[in-house]
């Protein structure tokens, strides 16, 4: 039995102690970490996804809504009368499919009477308050959405076809004023929980695998921590005093060390025996868990799959900027990404993704540059450069792009649009400023994708009559 009036059984029992709590909190903190990356990661995909069914319903409906306006264009130069123009875009809607055919388009008066719906017996009857399992009234709130500015969204359940079980759908309208019609279209979104669901059960075996070779190096740096603190009774307790301090220190996750502990480490280290053995080996570790969490750390505020900075990174860098900073954004949007991805899968495409993030960082190393999610990156300048300057960068990098995915048969479809804001004048919200270079960007890819623009002021103008 170990006697504890002995300063070595003290010693060794201490620091045993202090050992044990040193790993157990570390590897409490690691665990943390990696649920919580875990569960940001899941959010992240699901909000990508999400994203992706709600860009795909506002492109398709826009494609349809083109015909109602082509007709309405007709009528008013005197070629069609309404109900010829009435007549001709509903039989060229009804006609309309996409996504292999599964796709298909719906169109009902203000008034709830629906004017198209598969050439069913549905056509020319009213629907206003036609409900779903749940009790929602889907087509009423569907043409309440649709009067929403650019249209809107709304989720009920509904069954498949030839099926009775009902399914979460998501539906997106627009309201066509000149006639008073709403024009939408909707997809069944239960494949992305079962998407989520498949990526959630990657992500927990990874943690277990991570789990299991964590264990194993705490049990082993535990083993040696034993056996250094029967090294460490066989000599002076002040070192073990000092060690024992700093080790607490790391147990509670403060990993840093200032210059009154480097002093106090110094007159420990040089030693040859097992307390500067001890010594040396803590501060060694210290530094290697000091870079393990900075690691950490950095995967949380850095995109996974490209390097570069992610939302939360920009965030705090806006957040930590002086006040009357100003910056100028350049907002980047790949063209045909998702057709890559469908057609050559997403090994592919994230192939494209990290030549898009290495061109940009050799481009642009003087920005912060950001992936915000799916093929969508931002390059924010905090120093003041004319914007005639940023575009002929811009487009110099748009153009070694567009020449490096040519070279490869899977990747030549692909080009990039851009929108440029910035608030050289006047101190303008980053809030502001991004949806500013939104706005250029949408304008960019309204004139034909691969180009860039710069945002003015006529844009809101624009907007507005839009």
């Amino acid at each position: 039995m170990i006697s504890f009036n002995s300063v070595k059984a003290r010693l060794v029992f201490v620091s045993f102690m202090v050992s044990l709590i040193t790993t157990s909190c570390l590897g409490g903190i690691f665990l943390y970490y990696i649920v919580r990356e875990n569960s940001g990661q899941l959010r992240a995909y699901r909000e990508d996804l999400e994203k992706l069914v709600d860009a795909r319903l506002v492109e398709q409906v826009n494609e349809a809504e083109s015909i109602l306006r082509e007709m309405y264009s007709r009528q008013q130069a005197g070629l069609l009368t309404e109900a010829q123009a009435q007549k001709e875009a509903a039989d060229l809607v009804r006609s309309l499919r996409y996504g292999g055919g599964e796709g298909y388009f719906w169109i009902d008066r203000e008034d709830g009477v629906n004017v198209v719906l598969l050439g069913t017996e549905a056509e020319g009857k009213p629907r206003l308050h036609t409900k779903d399992p749940t009790g929602k009234e889907l087509v009423a709130e569907i043409i309440a959405n649709s009067k929403q500015e650019g249209g809107g969204f709304t989720d009920f359940m509904f069954p498949k076809p030839g099926t009775q079980e009902p399914m979460p759908k998501r539906a997106y309208g627009v309201f066509f004023k000149p006639w008073g019609w709403v024009i939408g279209t909707g997809v069944w979104t239960d494949n992305i929980d079962r998407m989520v669901e498949e990526r959630r059960g990657i992500l927990e075996k990874h943690l277990w695998d991570n789990l299991f070779g964590v264990g194993f190096i705490f049990f082993v740096l535990l083993g040696f921590f034993i056996f250094m603190s029967i090294c460490i009774g066989e000599n002076m307790a002040r070192p073990v005093q000092i060690m024992t301090k700093y080790l607490r220190k790391m147990g509670s996750g403060d990993l840093r060390m200032g210059e009154a502990a480097l002093e106090e480490m110094s007159r420990i280290l040089p030693r040859r025996d097992e307390i500067g053995t001890m010594a040396r080996a803590m501060h060694e570790m210290r530094g290697r868990l000091f870079e393990y969490q900075k690691a950490i750390l950095d995967n949380a505020r850095n995109d996974a799959l490209t390097g570069l900075a992610n939302r939360r990174r920009f965030q705090e860098y806006v957040d930590s900027a002086a006040d009357g900073k100003r910056f100028t954004i350049v907002t980047l949007d790949l063209d045909h990404f998702k057709e890559v991805n469908d057609t050559w899968g997403h090994q592919m495409g994230d192939a494209a993704l990290l030549i898009l993030a290495e061109l940009l960082r050799s481009a642009f190393p003087d920005a912060m540059n950001v992936r915000t999610g799916g093929d969508e990156f931002l390059v924010v300048l905090a120093e003041k450069v004319p914007l005639s300057d940023v575009e002929k960068r811009v487009q110099r990098f748009m153009e070694d792009l567009v020449s490096i995915y040519r070279t490869d048969p899977g990747l030549e479809k692909l080009s990039v649009s851009a929108g440029i804001a910035c608030s050289h004048g006047a101190d303008i919200p980053v809030d502001l400023l991004l949806q500013r270079s939104d706005m250029a960007l949408y304008r960019a890819k309204e004139a034909g994708r691969s180009c860039c623009r710069i945002y003015d002021e006529s844009m809101e103008e624009q907007k507005e009559k839009g």
